[in-house]
Formats: structure tokens, sequence, C-alpha cells
């Protein structure tokens, strides 16, 4: 089967190949999930870099091969064998959430697959695992109320996008930075896009929060668009940083925090939802799996690549065009 792999950290488009792999059996609780869709994330370019919260697990396929690892953390497709007892079918269809989803089969726990109703199409199903948990749990941990008002920076990013949507659901105002001019929302009463880099851009986020101030902050980004939301928060506010666009540090004053008052914290979902007991993460699923199949929460695609083009996907995915996801479909 083809697999895409690494063997060296790097630039995605520079390290990355399609080799064949043998395909196994599953084990004990396993299933074998064949495949069909998986979304490019910026998780797993940070992995290809070496930069990722853990390690790629490099292994060498046999004695005196280099040591190659496996890449992408969740997909979509059907189960193509399930060991005995568990609770699966051949045919079945479902999400993945593992290591090693950019391969064509893949054995995993039953445990890490969420059956899908035939309403989701592939092209959501293979992305509920990590941005609308992620979007949905940094929402519920802020602990805002109808009419503060929230900040993010990559806004206009998938995970942005599911905040807004689930945040204005709840009369929250969003603002947004973005890196790049980006027409606003119909609605300007309740949220706002502004351009960054921009000379005006604090004011224009002080004009639109008001005496109230920014209660909150959600940072993607980092460097200096980071340093800036932190900024903008309000005495006794929030800031959760949850990812590292720009590749740089966020230069925090220590006033921000002694005399401020600002908590400042960080969001790793692996993390997060080992923290979490099994009907919490039941709970949660549900809850992302009725978002998407409804279209509560909207997941575009912009484009599908097939695994082997996967050097030009991964170029396309780091353009920052947007309209949506990359897929690695086939």
């Amino acid at each position: 089967m083809r697999s895409v792999v690494f063997t060296q950290y790097g630039e995605p488009a520079d390290v990355l190949t399609v080799t064949e792999t043998p395909m196994t059996d599953p084990g004990a609780g396993e299933v074998r999930v064949r495949l069909t869709a998986r979304p490019i994330n910026p998780s797993d370019l940070l992995l290809i870099r070496g930069h990722y919260g853990r390690p790629a697990a490099l292994r060498p396929p046999s004695p005196g091969e280099p040591a190659t690892a496996l890449v992408g953390f969740e997909g979509a497709g059907v189960v193509d064998r399930a060991a005995a007892g568990v609770g699966l079918r051949p045919g079945d269809r479902v999400a993945v959430s593992a290591d090693g989803t950019w391969q064509e089969y893949l054995n995993v726990p039953a445990a890490d697959v969420v059956e899908i109703p035939d309403s989701l199409p592939d092209d959501l199903a293979c992305q509920l695992t990590i941005n609308p948990m992620t979007a949905n749990l940094l929402l519920d941990g802020l602990g805002l109320v109808a009419g503060d008002v929230l900040l993010q920076t990559a806004s206009a990013s998938a995970v942005g996008r599911m905040i807004t949507t689930l945040a204005r659901q709840r009369g929250i105002r969003c603002a947004g930075l973005v890196r790049r001019p980006h027409p606003a929302p119909p609605d300007n009463d309740s949220a706002q896009i502004v351009a960054v880099p921009s000379d005006s851009a604090r004011e224009q986020l002080a004009e639109f929060a008001g005496a109230q101030g920014i209660a909150a902050a959600l940072d993607a980004v980092g460097g200096a668009t980071g340093r800036l939301a932190l900024d903008c928060v309000r005495e006794g506010g929030r800031m959760t940083v949850y990812g590292m666009l720009s590749g740089s540090p966020i230069p925090v004053p220590p006033d921000a925090l002694v005399f401020r008052g600002i908590t400042l914290d960080g969001f790793w979902l692996p993390e997060r939802l080992k923290g979490m007991l099994p009907e919490q993460i039941a709970d949660l699923t549900r809850t992302v799996t009725e978002q998407l199949t409804s279209r509560q929460l909207n997941a575009p695609v912009a484009a599908r690549y097939d695994l082997a083009d996967i050097k030009e996907a991964v170029r396309r995915a780091e353009s920052g065009s947007g309209g949506g996801k990359i897929l690695l479909v086939g």
C-alpha cells in the first residue's frame, strides 16, 4: 500500500515521499481502515519540521534501511477488516483519530474510530476529530457570556471560522486578526475583521470593543501578532495560545501579568483530551458529529490531491490562499 513518509525533519515539500509499505492484519481490539480522505493540518506540518509537542516515531522498515516516520493525525474511510469481538463490521464508515493516516490502510484501536452517519460526507468526516473539538473546547474554556468580546488571531483559519460561528451563536461579539484583508461578515455588529499588519489595528479593535474592552483572546500565530492580541486584552482578561503559525515566540511583558492581571495559558488538544473522562469525550464527539452533520459548523474544502501528489498538496496548504482545507484522497 502507499504511505506518505519522511526520514528526516525538514520542510514538508522537501522531505516527504510516497513509498510502498506492507499491509498487516488488525490486532486484538483493532480495525483496519481503508482511508479515503485526510486533511492537511498545521499540526501535521509541525510534526514534519520537528516542532510538534511529541517527536515523530521514526522506525526502520527493515535492517539496513533508513528510519521512516508516518504522517497524519486524522482521516475518514471504511472498515476493511475487524478483529474478533470488535463491534464494527467491514463497510462501516468511520472517522479516525490516530497517527499515520496519510496512507491507504491503517490498523487502529476500535476506541480511536468514530462511526459516522451516511449524511456526513468524507470531506467533513475526515475533519471531525481535531478542528471542531478544538473549537468547542477552546470556547468553553474561556467562560465568556453573551455580550463579551472575543479576539482571535488567524480568525480566517478553519478553527477560527468554527470558533466565530459557535461564539456568535452564544451572543459573543467576535473580532479577528488575519494576515491579509478579508471581507467582513455581513453582521458587523457582532463580528469584525481587522487586517494584520496594520498601524490602525489596535485602534480599530478598541473602537469595536468599546468601554467593556476585549474579554479574551485566542492566539494561533505567536510572534508580533500574538503580542498585539495580548496588548488588546482588557485588565483581568485571558489569552489562550493554541498554535504557532509564525514560528516566533510571543514577547510577554511582565506587567501584563503582574499589573494588568491577564491570565495567559496554552492549549494542546491531545493533553486536553487526556484530562477528560471517557463519557466527556463521548459527549464531545456526539456534539461535533451533530454540528458537522447539521452543517451548524462548516468545514469547506479548497482542493483535493492524490497521495502521489503530496509535495504539491503541502505547498498549496502552506500558500495561505484560503478557501478551505487541502485534502489528501485516494
